[in-house]
């Protein structure tokens, strides 16, 4: 399998912007009273989204002509649940740790409650696990079952329409997410419609080889999604006051401008266009920077706390500071941790 540097790229620019979204919380919370970063970074929530339809182009990607082989079937969850679990379980582990001996540290927009064996299973919950970006890996997981059982139980040929009819149940029963039931809500939540629409992306992207667009176009489209996705954050922010859209207006949001996002450059990378490479080694990096930095940026974050003024210096300060750590200590656990981590587990599968 050819490796799409512009997958790799996309989930680095993913990764900087969640990065980017906690980091206007880090500086409200312990940066005084002066804060510079505005509030439209907090569209940087559009980065998970973007993830999710990264996801699904990938599974299609990996899984091709493997189905309804139950080795394959088997080995694509082993593979998937050893990219996840061992890396997650560490950064677990040390929340765990951090809520043994302060738990006032812990999940405090929920009252400081935690749910240990969901947390560690990425099992749904009415709460945030004690990692709390591992809700996206909740769904994540989810996702990956039912493809397994497609691999399975379904002809390469007919993904699509497997797809396709993983939607329309979805749409048919999606009141049914509405109830407070947390696996009803995973089950039939809007946001698997961004995974699902990242596998129609790779399976149109291999059934067509030719250039449908020049770059220009495809670069074209892929810029003006993202600014147009921005643009409707800045008005929903505005006019509504809340931090985050939920539900079918995310996916309208985030989802379809991520999809187009994903299109444009996954093709344009197939006309000889790559973006830089420093989005591609931060890619590479991505699921180690993701699980690190709200915990580097909390430990610079207080820190910060005993040095912040009214003023800005202290500011910029904090923000490059905490910003420059959680990408040192991301790239030192991918070098260090994940990196090992893969490398045993597949000795093992």
């Amino acid at each position: 399998m050819r490796r799409l540097n512009n997958i790799q790229a996309m989930r680095g620019f993913a990764v900087l912007a969640v990065v980017c979204f906690h980091l206007v919380i880090i500086e409200r919370k312990y940066g005084g009273g002066n804060t510079l970063l505005p509030n439209v970074l907090e569209f940087g929530m559009f980065g998970v989204d973007l993830f999710f339809v990264i996801s699904g182009f990938v599974m299609v990607t990996v899984t091709r002509g493997r189905f309804r082989v139950a080795k394959e079937a088997l080995l694509f969850l082993y593979h998937r649940a050893s990219r996840i679990y061992p890396l997650y379980w560490l950064y677990t582990l040390a929340a765990l740790g951090v809520f043994i001996i302060q738990p006032t540290w812990v999940n405090s927009s929920q009252g400081n409650h935690v749910d240990i064996l969901s947390s560690f299973l990425l099992l749904p919950s009415n709460l945030l696990p004690l990692v709390q970006v591992g809700w996206t890996l909740i769904h994540e997981i989810y996702f990956y079952l039912v493809f397994f059982v497609i691999m399975l139980l379904v002809q390469e040929r007919f993904l699509a329409l497997a797809i396709a009819g993983w939607g329309g149940v979805l749409l048919a029963f999606g009141s049914l997410a509405e109830n407070g039931n947390p696996y009803l809500n995973l089950i039939f939540n809007p946001l698997t419609f961004e995974f699902l629409a990242g596998c129609l992306l790779a399976i149109l992207y291999y059934h067509t080889e030719r250039r449908l667009l020049g770059n220009g176009w495809l670069l074209g489209i892929a810029n003006t999604a993202l600014i147009t996705a921005l643009v409707g954050y800045a008005f929903f922010r505005a006019e509504t006051g809340l931090v985050s859209p939920a539900g079918w207006l995310r996916v309208w949001m985030y989802g379809i401008p991520a999809f187009i996002i994903v299109y444009g450059l996954t093709n344009a990378e197939r006309n000889g266009f790559t973006l830089p490479s420093i989005f591609i080694q931060t890619g590479n990096a991505s699921y180690s920077i993701y699980l690190s930095h709200l915990f580097t940026l909390n430990v610079v974050g207080r820190i910060w706390v005993f040095f912040a003024t009214n003023s800005s210096f202290d500011n910029i300060i904090g923000i490059l500071s905490a910003f420059a750590a959680a990408m040192m200590v991301g790239f030192l656990s991918y070098r260090l941790l994940e990196i090992p981590l893969l490398k045993l587990s597949r000795r093992v599968g």
